[in-house]
C-alpha cells in the first residue's frame, strides 16, 4: 500500500503539474508558470474541454458537437449557422466565438474572424487560441507589428507555446529586428 502512494506522491513531485485544478482562471495561471513544454501540454490538454463545453452553455453542448461536426467536414457554411445561433442563445459562450472566428478563417473571412477573436477576448482576455489566431490574422494581412505583438503577448500567457516559438522570429526578420 506504502509502495502505491510513495510512487503516486512522486509522479506529482516530479511532474510538478496540478493533479486536479478548479477552474479555468487556476489552469490559466499554471500554465503561464509551467516549467516545460510537457506540463504546458497537459495544461492545454485541461483547458480546452473546459472551455469547449462549459457547464454554463451545457444546453448548447449538442449544437456545439453538431459545428465541430460540420467544421471536420470542411462545411464552414454550415458550422458558421449553427455557431451564430448558439452566440444569440448564448452570447456569453466564450468558445462559441472563438470556434466561429476559427471557420471564418479557414474560409478567408479575416475580417469577421478578427471580430469574433475580440468577442472571445473580451469574455476570456487569456484566450491563448484567439489571441494565436489574431497574430495569423495579422500575418495574412501583412500586418507584421500587429501580429509580433499578439504573439509576444501569447508568449506571456503561454510560454511554451509553439505558435510563439514558430512566428516571433518569422516576423522579427520580416521587420528586419533581432529578438533578444
Amino acid at each position: 500500500m506504502f509502495k502505491w502512494f510513495w510512487k503516486i506522491l512522486c509522479v506529482v513531485m516530479c511532474l510538478g503539474a496540478p493533479v486536479h485544478a478548479q477552474n479555468v482562471d487556476e489552469l490559466l495561471d499554471q500554465l503561464q508558470q509551467a516549467p516545460s513544454p510537457e506540463i504546458a501540454n497537459e495544461l492545454v490538454s485541461e483547458i480546452w474541454p473546459l472551455w469547449l463545453y462549459p457547464e454554463t452553455n451545457s444546453d448548447q453542448r449538442p449544437k456545439m458537437e453538431q459545428a465541430l461536426r460540420a467544421m471536420d467536414r470542411n462545411n464552414f457554411a454550415k458550422a458558421d449557422l449553427i455557431l451564430t445561433d448558439i452566440i444569440t442563445a448564448a452570447p456569453d459562450y466564450t468558445e462559441a466565438w472563438n470556434k466561429r472566428a476559427t471557420i471564418r478563417f479557414l474560409a478567408g473571412d479575416f475580417v469577421g474572424s478578427e471580430a469574433d477573436i475580440y468577442e472571445t477576448l473580451q469574455r476570456e482576455p487569456r484566450h491563448f487560441g484567439a489571441i494565436s489566431g489574431l497574430g495569423l490574422i495579422n500575418m495574412h494581412l501583412n500586418e507584421y507589428e500587429k501580429a509580433l505583438n499578439a504573439f509576444k503577448h501569447l508568449r506571456t500567457l503561454h510560454p511554451h507555446s509553439r505558435d510563439a516559438d514558430e512566428f516571433i522570429p518569422i516576423l522579427n526578420d520580416l521587420l528586419g529586428r533581432q529578438d533578444l
